[in-house]
Order: C-alpha cells, then sequence, then structure tokens
C-alpha cells in the first residue's frame, strides 16, 4: 500500500473520530470505503444479535441511495445463517472475496443479489465483505462492496491489497460508533438518575417535583425561542443538555430538608395544634374557676369572649401573607397574657417559640426555618459534587448550586458578584422565581398572575437582583403560554 492510501486512511480516521452523528458515520465509512476500492455498489449492516438489519444501501451507477434513520432500507434483515455470506462473514469474523457471484454459488446463498438484478438489469459480479468489529473483538455490523472498477470502468475482483485497508476502516469504524454507544449509555444513566431523583422528591413533596418539571417546561420553550429567533445568545444542542439537565437537578438537594420546613404553610405550622389546646384548657380552667364561685358568670362570658377573639387573631395572623405593625402588636398583646396552668404554675398564653413564629412578618419561615430551607442549595452542591459528570456536563454542579445568587451580591450561599454569575444562571434563577411566584399547587400561598409574577422579576431587575436582559427575553419568549 503506498504512501497515498496510508494518508488517505489517516485523514479518514480523524474524520470518523470526530463525527459524532451514528448516522453520519456509517454513511462516511460506506462511501469512503466505495470511494478507495472504486466500486460501483455498497451495503452496510448492523448487527442486532439475531440478524443483520439493512443500514444503508448504495448504487452509483443507478443513482441509489437509501438509509439512515430518515429514510429506512425496506428490506427483511439477513438471518444468521453461514449461507448468506454477509452473515457469515459476521459469524466468523473473517473478510470474504468473492470475484464473481454467479461463479461462486456452492458455498453461499446469492439468491438475494441475483433476484435484485433481474428486477433492475443490475449485474452484480465482485464482492468484498468484511465484518466490523469493535476493539472487543465483537462483532457490530457487516460492510459489504460490490463490483470495483479499473480505469475504463470495467468491473474487476476486489484487488488483496484493499483487503486490510478496508478491515482498517471497518474496524476504526466499529470502535467509533461503541464509543459512542458507551456515551448514549452514560447519558442515559444520567438521564435515569434525575428521573429517579424527580421522583424521589416527588415521593417526599409532588409540589416540589412540579416545579421541576415546570421549569424544565419553560426552559425548552425558551431555547427554542432562541433557536427560532436567531438571537446571538444561542446554545448548542449539547450545552443545552447541559443547562437542561442543571434545571432538573437544581433542588437536588431538598431531599435532605425537613417535611416540616419545606411544606410549612402557617406560621406556626405544627405548633397550632399545641396553641389550639393550651387556648381550649384557658376555656376550661375558667370554667372550673366559675363552677367552683372563683368566677362570676359575667366574668367568664367576658374572659370566653377575649379567649374566642384572641384565638381567632392568632390564626388570622397565622395564614396571612404579610402581617402589619399593628396585628403584630395584638399577637404580642395575646401572647405575654397569663393562666395559671393545673400544676400550679403560672404560664403565657404563647411560647417564646410560637410567638417567635408569629412575629414573621412575610411568609411562613422562621430565621432559623429559612437558612435551613436555604441550605439545599449547599446540599445540592455536595450531592452534585460526589457524581463524576463527564466533561460535557462540567457546569451542571455549579449552575444547579448557584440559583439563588444575585446579580448585587445579596443571594446566597457564596454571595456571588455579578461578574461571577453567568448568564445561565442568571436564567435559571429567573425560571426559578417565576415559578415559584405562579405555581399553583404551593401549601403555603395562592398563586400569582404572569402579568404581576413578571412586574415582581421586573421589580428584582430594578434592585439589582436580576438580569433584565434575559428577563427580557423570557417575557418575549411566552415560554409559559400552553
Amino acid at each position: 500500500m503506498n504512501d497515498i492510501k496510508i494518508d488517505k486512511l489517516l485523514e479518514i480516521g480523524i474524520a470518523l473520530s470526530r463525527e459524532k452523528d451514528d448516522d453520519k458515520l456509517l454513511g462516511l465509512i460506506l462511501h469512503e470505503a466505495m470511494g478507495m476500492t472504486s466500486c460501483d455498489g455498497g451495503t452496510l449492516y448492523i448487527y442486532d444479535g439475531e440478524s443483520l438489519r439493512f443500514h444503508i444501501m448504495i448504487t452509483k451507477s443507478m443513482n441509489y441511495y437509501k438509509g439512515g434513520k430518515n429514510d429506512p432500507v425496506d428490506l427483511p434483515p439477513v438471518p444468521m445463517r453461514r449461507s448468506h455470506v454477509c452473515a457469515c462473514s459476521a459469524m466468523e469474523k473473517k473478510l470474504i472475496n468473492i470475484p464473481d457471484v454467479y461463479e461462486h454459488t456452492e458455498e453461499y446463498d446469492f439468491s438475494g443479489p441475483k433476484n435484485y438484478d433481474k428486477m433492475t438489469g443490475y449485474r452484480t459480479q465482485s464482492m468484498l465483505v468484511v465484518p466490523m468489529e469493535d476493539e472487543n473483538g465483537d462483532v457490530i455490523g457487516v460492510l459489504q462492496l460490490i463490483n470495483a472498477k479499473d480505469l475504463e470502468g470495467n468491473t474487476i475482483p476486489f484487488k488483496k491489497d484493499y483487503e486490510k485497508v478496508i478491515a482498517s476502516l471497518a474496524s476504526q469504524t466499529a470502535i467509533c460508533l461503541t464509543n459512542m454507544k458507551h456515551l448514549q449509555e452514560i447519558m442515559d444513566l444520567l438521564d435515569s438518575f434525575v428521573r429517579v431523583m424527580s421522583t424521589a422528591i416527588d415521593a417526599r413533596t409532588p409540589y416540589n417535583a412540579n416545579h421541576t418539571r415546570n421549569m424544565v417546561k419553560y426552559g425548552e420553550k425558551f431555547l427554542q425561542y432562541l433557536r427560532e429567533s436567531n438571537n446571538d445568545w444561542q446554545l448548542d444542542a449539547q450545552q443545552e443538555k447541559e443547562f437542561l439537565m442543571s434545571v432538573w437537578l437544581h433542588d437536588i438537594g431538598k431531599l435532605v430538608i425537613p417535611l416540616g420546613v419545606m411544606d410549612k404553610e402557617t406560621r406556626l405550622g405544627a405548633r397550632l395544634t399545641e396553641v389550639e389546646h393550651r387556648f381550649e384548657k384557658i376555656g376550661l380552667l375558667w370554667e372550673l374557676a366559675h363552677a367552683k364561685g372563683e368566677l362570676t358568670e359575667v366574668e367568664l362570658q367576658e374572659k370566653q369572649t377575649l379567649l374566642a377573639e384572641s384565638r381567632e387573631t392568632i390564626l388570622s395572623a397565622n395564614r396571612a401573607g404579610f402581617l402589619p405593625d399593628e396585628t403584630m402588636e395584638k399577637v404580642r398583646t395575646i401572647a405575654a397574657r397569663t393562666f395559671v396552668d393545673t400544676d400550679g404554675v403560672e404560664k403565657t398564653w404563647l411560647t417564646e417559640e410560637e410567638l417567635t413564629c408569629m412575629m414573621i412578618r412575610k411568609g411562613t419561615l422562621s430565621d432559623e426555618e429559612r437558612k435551613i430551607m436555604q441550605s439545599h442549595v449547599e446540599m445540592t452542591e455536595k450531592f452534585l459534587k460526589e457524581v463524576h459528570f463527564p466533561k460535557r456536563f462540567s457546569n451542571v454542579t455549579r449552575w444547579a448550586s448557584s440559583h439563588h445568587e444575585l446579580l448585587n451580591g445579596k443571594g446566597y450561599p457564596r454571595h456571588l458578584s455579578q461578574d461571577d454569575i453567568e448568564k445561565e444562571v442568571r436564567l435559571l434563577s429567573i425560571l426559578d422565581i417565576f415559578d415559584a411566584l405562579t405555581a399553583r399547587d404551593r401549601p403555603y400561598k395562592p398563586p400569582m398572575p404572569t402579568e404581576k409574577a413578571l412586574a415582581v422579576l421586573a421589580d428584582m431587575v430594578k434592585f439589582g437582583e436580576l438580569d433584565g436582559e434575559v428577563l427580557e427575553l423570557f417575557r418575549n419568549s411566552k415560554a409559559w403560554e400552553e
């Protein structure tokens, strides 16, 4: 084999290693093999464990090309019997070079090529059949070349010099395809991991799993908008997968957040039951005092009225989204009232811990509970750092664990500055906040209309917290629309 063939083989090897699409890779190997051997036709089969499936068929003289995912060959697969030359090549892992199929009829069944010849007027003559073996020696397909040509266009047998060349080419292709398969298996593993984690979160808090799915839906539509509008900020297919992976995993740290914090619907949460029991006990103690003659009927009625009013104030404040100063002062007054318990000890109507919860001006979480809730971001980072992501997903951990950072440095957990917050993180933050505001299944708040939610996000831009350009793109994308 001369230096030109060696150079060509090296060039093809480089091209094969760079190709990431299996369809294109298989088309490339068949075209290059046909070009190097100057043959007229070729067929590439894929081994599926039981038979050889036609993947690509080419006959240049008849201007025939068919195959690939978008134009599959409509022919029955070749059974794995040694009488079929391609199957024999695969089963025995051997190269088969036949000068003329019409003169080589004893060992192999060439009824298929001969029927093809009858239907089309074609004349199948020389044939070179090469198994495609990966690095483990496993056959993944077969390359079959038909009718080698000389310089004058006459059909000739395939030269022995080409056997090693085509065998090498087939082997390189098999290895590339195997690597692609391994990569896909890694991707499938990651996808399975994401589904398992989402299912685990779903089992704890259904609304949170919906939150993640909603964000993924918004993210996919936003990325589609970038493509369709030909926006300068476009992500390629791999970058889109990486971004969406970070969306899927951004809340994985919530797996370890106590449900009493994560699903806390009111300020008191589970403590409300104890408060209700205490107020009921206070009323019973007053009735007992009345029965003993320690309270008059009028005094009892006044106390019961005060207790009922106090209870209603507590219940109302417990559920309110925001507490004004006046309400907070009323709660403090109620909390400071005392009663003598059955053990003779004077106690306040609300404990210090309960009063602390009731003094939450906005939302349902105390400072301590908020810290616990915010720790989910650090847990997300801790979990994802244990996952050995391939290089193409190297940003997932950083992006997923930064979705609560703000451009003004007041986010958490690392208080990143504007220069340290990537555009993908800025988008993730907007998706996260938008869904949190508009979600219809949160146990602790009603949903916010879309336009009002967008107005809240716009205010956050004014306060230097969010990226205005990314928000404008999100608004234009209408990613929330069905």
